[in-house]
């Protein structure tokens, strides 16, 4: 198996100061991996944003273990999360012992994108997506694009003639006939297995909804404190509270009055009897 490890993670950012002092201290942390990481063979590439940093280290197991396990001490990281560790065949940042990139808005907007669609959870980004973003910026802003892909061989001249002769000795096809249609019972298990699978992946999404609706939940309430509105929020949720009772009393009274009349409207037969 091959010694050489690829390791890719995020965490939060958790500098503090203004945007100049920010970008100094990332200048020192790519400054002490440009002197460290070619010693344990360690290659890669950082970037960063306000919120969070995403890393890829790859080299030899120990070398990648024991870099990540100066980030996990390091306080300028928070919640680091692993999003993917495996062995590689080869390197994808061989070029380069730690690149930095983001800095342009495309990256910055290609890493915003990534969070928003994790929900802002670190638990919940790709590693596969966070690689190629990675390595997709490292080759734009260092100009080293891929090779444009070589043209396609002209077509040949179609010899008629050969073909003709190549194609006369052979036996002809034997007629097979088509399968047997799927017994109905084979199919409707297969319909019942396809409508368990889309059951499961629309109960994920479902869960998935509600904490993403809680999360905003928590974000609006945040938002509402900073901004001293936290007494207005306040009461339009005491507006929609009352307003839900008076329509479950309202419908709760039209269901009654339904049973009501369908009892009438059964005794009457009776009724006319009598």
């Amino acid at each position: 198996m091959s010694d050489l490890y690829r390791l890719v993670y995020a965490s939060k950012n958790l500098l503090n100061g203004s945007e100049p002092e920010a970008r100094a201290a990332v200048e020192t942390i790519l400054d002490a991996s440009r002197r460290n990481n070619p010693r344990v063979g360690v290659t890669g590439a950082l970037m960063f944003n306000d919120g969070a940093f995403a890393q890829v280290l790859e080299g030899p197991q120990k070398g990648v273990e024991d870099t990540f396990e100066r980030i996990q001490r390091d306080l300028r990281h928070g919640d680091v999360t692993v999003l993917e560790c495996r062995p590689v065949t080869e390197r994808s940042f061989s070029e380069w012992s730690m690149a930095f990139v983001g800095r342009s808005t495309g990256g910055q907007a290609a890493w915003s994108r990534l969070a928003t669609e994790s929900g802002f959870d670190l638990r919940r980004l790709d590693g596969d997506e966070v690689f190629s973003m990675l390595h997709g910026l490292v080759l734009e802003e260092e100009g080293m694009a891929a090779p444009p892909a070589a043209p396609p061989p002209a077509p040949r001249a179609l010899d008629t003639a050969r073909l003709r002769e190549e194609i006369a000795p052979l036996p002809r096809p034997q007629v097979v006939s088509a399968p047997a249609p799927e017994p109905v019972p084979a199919r409707i298990a297969g319909d019942a297995a396809a409508i368990a699978i889309l059951k499961a992946a629309l109960a994920e999404e479902r869960t998935r909804t509600t904490g993403l609706r809680s999360e905003l939940d928590a974000l609006r309430v945040a938002l509402a404190e900073a901004e001293g509105r936290l007494d207005h929020l306040r009461e339009q949720r005491d507006l929609w509270r009352y307003r839900s009772r008076v329509l479950a009393t309202a419908l709760c009274e039209d269901a009654d009055g339904d049973d009501a009349a369908q009892e009438d409207e059964a005794l009457a037969p009776a009724r006319a009897v009598a």
